[in-house]
């Protein structure tokens, strides 16, 4: 049998024209170098040849590290029956699998569901347990620092001093109940009306919001909201959620050149928008608190209505990016208002 392919001596990256002969007893193996008009014998060595995958040069391989790659995939599997009677079944089941259209179909469906049920349940389940259970030192740490807002988004409240100790003396009986979270509640300007909570316990209010609020009880009923991300860790399991899908698409990928956390770390903050899922629990604590401390529960309906005119008004002339920036992350406030109706019920 001769095969005709390039042969790489192990020590040097210099290929040679060459054909590979093998006796019929597979004895003795010859390579014959076209260049230097010069033949190789490999007696008694053993030699591997790899798997057959699509159209690629196989290699074969002896024991010194040399090496022959030829694309003649007829002649190799020929070599490879000939060695024994069940290698062709051994040495070319990935060629066998790649070219079963059936099984790559049902590996195509198996693989997408698997990787959905990943993504939509497995990595955020596995989030929720991890934040939960991680020190609250670690979840403190965790992307929370205020400074970095204040450097990059947030500018200093342009509210009048007395109304800040206003509000703060309004929320201390509250916050006092929560001190396993520490809590504290800082006012900003420099983006519009918002409130969110950061995994080491600083609620921001920004003064567009506190403005646009009718009731000191809206302004608890938001806290409240906050109150509930931070009992549910919802900040964290978001970052850790993010991380993992990071993490799981460069597996899948290799791709790491677009991978920077520090320079994205800002957007990180804010843009990392809770779900839905996530507002919808925080809401529904919010109302519960709001029952428990007999305040209206109609307080967070009108907060929510507020917000959303506030949106309403700010995107007017602008495509409404600003109200659909706003609804991309949380319910609908005719869902929010529903979920106190039902709640009174």
């Amino acid at each position: 049998m001769l095969i005709e392919g390039i042969y790489l001596d192990g020590k040097t990256s210099k290929r040679h024209t060459a054909r590979l002969e093998v006796n019929n007893d597979h004895r003795v193996t010859h390579i014959h170098l076209a260049e230097q008009q010069q033949i190789l014998s490999f007696e008694h060595q053993h030699y591997v040849v790899e798997s057959r995958l699509g159209n690629t040069p196989r290699e074969i391989s002896f024991d010194d590290d040399q090496l022959f790659v030829c694309d003649n995939h007829d002649e190799i599997d020929k070599l490879i029956s000939w060695q024994t009677s069940r290698s062709s079944n051994q040495h070319s089941w990935l060629h066998r699998l790649e070219n079963n259209f059936k099984l790559i179909c049902v590996s195509t469906i198996v693989t997408a569901i698997l990787l959905y049920g990943m993504v939509i349940y497995g990595i955020p389940s596995t989030a929720k347990v991890m934040a939960h259970n991680v020190p609250n030192f670690t979840s403190a740490q965790l992307v929370s620092s205020l400074d970095i807002l204040d450097k990059t988004v947030f500018e200093a409240s342009r509210l009048p001093p007395e109304r800040q100790q206003e509000i703060r003396d309004l929320m201390e009986p509250y916050l006092s109940s929560f001190k396993s979270l520490q809590p504290k509640l800082v006012f900003r300007s420099g983006m519009k009306a918002n409130a969110l909570a950061l995994p080491n316990g600083v609620i921001v209010f920004t003064d567009d919001f506190v403005n646009l609020t009718q009731a000191n009880d809206e302004l608890i009923a938001v806290l409240f909201h906050e109150l509930g991300h931070l009992t549910h860790k919802h900040m964290t399991q978001r970052v850790i959620q993010d991380a993992m899908l990071t993490i799981m698409v460069v597996f899948i990928t290799g791709d790491v050149e677009t991978f920077d956390l520090v320079t994205g770390l800002p957007t990180l903050l804010l843009d990392l928008a809770y779900s839905r899922e996530f507002e919808i629990e925080a809401d529904t604590y919010a109302l519960t608190l709001l029952d428990k401390h007999n305040i209206p529960l109609h307080s967070f309906a009108d907060a929510m209505t507020n917000l959303e005119n506030y949106y309403l008004k700010e995107s007017e002339g602008k495509n409404n990016s600003s109200m659909n920036d706003f609804f991309s992350t949380h319910p609908k406030t005719a869902e929010r208002i529903k979920l106190v109706e039902q709640f009174k019920n």
